[in-house]
C-alpha cells in the first residue's frame, strides 16, 4: 500500500478547489510531524488550536501544542505516519493509517523501553481561514502499551 501523504491533493478525490486547499494544509500538519519539523507544524496550527489526542488532556493554543509536540517527538523521535486514506468535506479533514516509531525516551510519564511500536490511527481536523483549528487523533493506544510492555 502507497502511503498517500506525499501525493499531490488534487491526485486524492474530487475535491472542490477549497476542500483540495484544506487537504494541502492537513497533509502539511502531517509531514511536519513524518518529518520532526515542528517550526513547519505550527505554521499551519491557528493560534488558538486545540489539539486533542484522545489519550491526554487537549493541547491548547501554541503553548500547549508545543508541550505535546515536543514530548512525543522526545519520546519517538523515529516517529513516522503512514496515511492510507483521506476524507475531505468543506473545511473537515481525515485521515486515516498508521503511526509508528521506537519509544526511547519518556513517554508523558512512562519511562522508554526502546521497542518500536506501530498503531492504527485516525485523525479529524478542522481548517477555518487557511489554519488548522481543531484536531482529534484516534489512535491504538492499547496496543502501542501491550508493544512497550506497559500492558498486558
Amino acid at each position: 500500500m502507497e502511503n498517500l501523504l506525499y501525493k499531490k491533493p488534487s491526485e486524492l478525490g474530487d475535491f472542490t478547489q477549497e476542500e483540495q486547499e484544506n487537504l494541502r494544509i492537513v497533509m502539511e500538519e502531517l509531514k511536519a510531524w513524518d518529518t520532526h519539523d515542528l517550526d513547519r507544524l505550527y505554521a499551519v496550527m491557528d493560534e488558538d488550536i486545540i489539539y486533542h489526542d484522545v489519550t491526554l488532556p487537549p493541547a491548547k493554543r501554541h503553548e500547549g501544542l508545543k508541550k505535546f509536540a515536543e514530548g512525543w517527538l522526545k519520546a519517538a523521535p523515529d516517529f513516522t505516519v503512514f496515511i492510507e486514506k483521506f476524507i475531505v468535506k468543506g473545511n473537515y479533514v481525515v485521515n486515516v493509517g498508521r503511526i509508528s516509531g521506537t519509544i526511547t525516551g519518556e513517554y508523558f510519564g512512562q519511562p522508554g523501553p526502546n521497542k518500536p511500536f506501530d498503531c492504527m490511527y485516525c485523525q479529524v481536523a478542522v481548517v477555518e481561514n487557511g489554519k488548522i483549528k481543531y484536531i482529534r487523533d484516534h489512535w491504538d493506544s492499547y496496543t502501542m502499551m501491550q508493544q512497550m510492555g506497559w500492558a498486558k
